[in-house]
């Protein structure tokens, strides 16, 4: 098994490529992927050829609803349709990038990770949203069942908790730890076809690595937020 840097796993062949236009990450997969997210343009459980995570320029925020602006810069760009899209107030420079490797099994998550909306879940409601969240994307070589890839969402979650308490964030309401931001968004993309996995809680061994992956995507994420705003 092997944890890579942004940097090693460069010298990989990935069945996907992700590139940075426009201040915009562009996954794109070689055919439909399973993408499972509550994103704004197209969230829920859908096939898409690509993820978007598009950064907004948090002094000029978009006008138009975030899915009729998303749905229009993937066109702007040229993706393949359909699309999942993500926003962020986040520079796409503090971009973290990791990759876990082990026999047939590749995982890799895209974090960008901002803290100046960092809330504790059960936290007073507030109405005043701030640009910074942390937008996850993990994407796997393996078919999920759509079961496992709502277990996966959990697994995403506690890492990113643990992540958060283990770099000691405080909510900016509370003095709570925090738990993620109050615009946080996840996304989970494998393959179609039959399942190669059922199962992806904490005593398996997929479990492990999807926790091990994004941990690291958070650490790194978390020492990136000296970089800009968010």
């Amino acid at each position: 098994m092997r944890l890579l840097s942004r940097n090693t796993y460069l010298i990989m062949t990935l069945p996907w490529t992700a590139t940075v236009r426009e201040q915009t990450l562009i996954v794109t997969f070689p055919t439909s992927y399973r993408v499972l997210s509550w994103a704004p343009l197209n969230g829920g459980l859908v096939e898409a050829r690509a993820i978007l995570n598009h950064q907004v320029d948090i002094h000029e925020y978009p006008t138009l609803e975030p899915e009729t602006y998303l749905s229009s810069l993937a066109q702007r760009l040229n993706v393949e349709e359909p699309v999942v899209g993500l926003m962020t107030g986040v520079l796409m420079e503090r971009l973290a990038r990791k990759v876990i490797h082990t026999n047939a099994l590749l995982l890799e998550c895209f974090a960008t990770v901002g803290l100046s909306n960092a809330l504790a879940v059960g936290d007073p409601p507030t109405y005043e949203e701030h640009p910074g969240t942390i937008n996850l994307i993990i994407v796997l070589n393996q078919s999920l069942s759509p079961s496992t890839l709502v277990e996966a969402v959990q697994i995403v979650t506690e890492a990113k908790v643990q992540g958060l308490y283990a770099a000691k964030v405080k909510s900016t309401v509370t003095n709570a730890l925090a738990t993620g931001t109050g615009t946080d968004c996840v996304a989970i993309a494998c393959p179609p076809g039959k399942p190669t996995y059922q199962y992806c809680g904490k005593h398996t061994r997929l479990g492990e690595l999807l926790g091990r992956v994004v941990g690291e995507a958070i650490e790194e994420g978390i020492q990136r937020t000296g970089i800009g705003e968010g």
